[in-house]
């Protein structure tokens, strides 16, 4: 791994929001290598550090080579959805986007992104989602979150626009659907689910996953200390 995406991982890890500026004024591309600072700063629930990016020019529909999606991994993070630091990520994402999201968020148990998600009314539920191949509605109705489908939701009007800043970088946008895991046909999809992920985390560009709030150490700081 070359030195500077080593320091960009580091200040992405420790929400260091000026040094990740600096750096990216100075031309460091967003989407170098399949995009993976965002997803990386999205796997462990930093939303501000995923604004930046984007404003920046990060693109937040940009796959991992499992498919994993930005907001896929912010929902699967389960950090901040109980507030609304997550709005500007869902205000940006189509339809099936969003039930994508919310296909992880009913699988792994995050009611409180499910609810985000719904409340943008934009959700549609009863389309093949891509991680399982299963709708949002039949997934709530197999994983007992039924309820929360047919509960009256108050549709929030999102007027957040996330506004890059200059940036040298821009890449078209991309389907967000170009790229599917494969679909499983039971109800059990715990393990696939879960690989699925961990393939997205075990990337060579992105660490494995770890609590957010815990100081990552360089490898060139390790050097200097021994």
């Amino acid at each position: 791994m070359d030195r500077q995406k080593e320091i960009f991982k580091f200040n992405i890890l420790n929400s260091n929001e000026r040094e990740l500026s600096k750096l990216l004024n100075s031309g460091y591309n967003p989407n170098s290598e399949g995009g993976w600072p965002i997803r990386l700063a999205a796997r462990h629930g930093l939303h501000s550090i995923v604004k930046l990016l984007m404003q920046y020019g990060a693109n937040p529909h940009l796959l991992s080579e499992a498919g994993a999606s930005t907001l896929q991994l912010a929902v699967f993070a389960a950090l901040h959805w109980e507030a609304d630091d997550w709005l500007f990520l869902l205000s940006c994402c189509d339809s099936s986007q969003l039930a994508d999201g919310a296909a992880v968020a009913i699988i792994f148990n995050n009611e409180a992104a499910l609810k985000k998600i719904l409340q943008t009314g934009r959700c549609n539920t009863n389309i093949p989602t891509t991680l399982t191949g299963k709708t949002v509605d039949d997934l709530a109705r197999g994983y007992k979150k039924k309820y929360l489908l047919n509960a009256p939701v108050p549709v929030i009007q999102s007027s957040l626009q996330v506004t890059p800043n200059t940036s040298p970088h821009r890449v078209p946008r991309m389907d967000a659907r170009s790229l599917q895991v494969q679909q499983q046909s039971h109800r059990n999809l715990s393990p696939s689910v879960a690989r699925f992920f961990d393939l997205t985390a075990g990337q060579s560009a992105l660490t494995p996953p770890r609590s957010p709030t815990r100081v990552w150490s360089s490898p060139l700081t390790r050097q200097r200390n021994q």
